[in-house]
């Protein structure tokens, strides 16, 4: 059975500062009545209740449980800092991606072969970055892993060959890339090198600071569309279509020949076919989200 999270720990924590007699029965409370077995259901089964004694009980069961007294316990820190006081590390507040990136060497670390990648501190990087204000004028966000290993192998403007190059991260945007963003100076210009589909639009719509997206001309796409696009992918991307056409204002050329031609297109095709690959400038002027 899966252990309480963060989340369970704000609950637990919130009920023993407010001496909660009541709180509701949904599923986080479930999963902490089901592991801690403290409280009382009431009649409706839809709250449970905490005598003194009982909110005493899970003060100590939570404290058992988790190393230490969630009231005066903090998991403020990264995870080794937080394994000194608790047996779940993994409730520290810093996670192991939020203070670090991962990046090609060059054109920082020229001694290094192009085939390598380095995961570097964020403070580190912003020293590299004010120590080449002159030269560094892009960094490239790179979608998907395989792509961002093989990122010398593709055919790049000029403008792009003393870019930084940062893999995005699994899933979503990694928390180390969102605080580089945070950081990066106004002379240097975001890129998204995304796969060209309707999902790796709202990657490169949802990504603070975007300007740029790299990709191929859209004719030289077009060669590709019978080898390389799946209407099949794209029909499973009604999700990321509809967030497109709710947020027309970015790439409007490459977003209508998406939608019209049904494309999905990953970045893989893009190198196997050796494509050359352009910035397309975002259409309107980018507003930062304030989320």
């Amino acid at each position: 059975m899966a252990r309480l999270t963060k989340i369970h720990v704000n609950l637990i924590s919130n009920a023993l500062r407010k001496r909660s007699a009541k709180v509701p029965y949904n599923p986080n409370w479930q999963k902490i009545f089901s592991e801690l077995e403290v409280g009382s259901l009431d009649e409706s089964a839809r709250s449970l209740l905490f005598s003194k004694a009982q909110l005493h009980q899970l003060n100590e069961m939570s404290a058992a449980y988790f190393g230490g007294e969630l009231l005066t316990t903090s998991f403020e820190g990264t995870r080794a800092e937080v394994a000194q006081h608790s047996r779940f590390e993994k409730l520290a507040t810093i996670t192991p991606d939020e203070q670090y990136v991962l990046i090609k060497p060059q054109p920082f670390y020229t001694g290094i072969s192009a085939e390598c990648s380095l995961r570097v501190p964020l403070g580190e990087i912003t020293k590299l970055l004010e120590s080449q204000a002159q030269t560094m004028t892009h960094i490239v966000i790179v979608e998907n892993l395989d792509v961002f290993d093989c990122w010398d192998g593709f055919s790049v403007e000029a403008a792009l060959k003393h870019a930084l190059v940062v893999y995005r991260g699994h899933n979503s945007l990694a928390k180390g890339v969102k605080g580089l963003l945070q950081r990066l100076p106004n002379r240097i210009e975001v890129v998204a090198f995304v796969d060209v589909d309707p999902a790796g639009i709202q990657i490169a719509l949802t990504t603070p600071n975007v300007t740029q997206i790299l990709a191929p001309d859209i004719q030289e796409l077009s060669l590709i569309i019978k080898s390389s696009s799946s209407s099949e992918d794209f029909d499973m991307q009604h999700q990321q279509v509809k967030y497109m056409q709710q947020h027309q204002d970015g790439w409007q050329v490459i977003q209508q020949f998406i939608i019209q031609q049904k494309i999905s297109i990953k970045q893989q095709h893009l190198l196997a076919f050796k494509l050359p690959l352009i910035m397309h400038n975002r259409t309107s002027k980018y507003k930062p989200s304030t989320s």
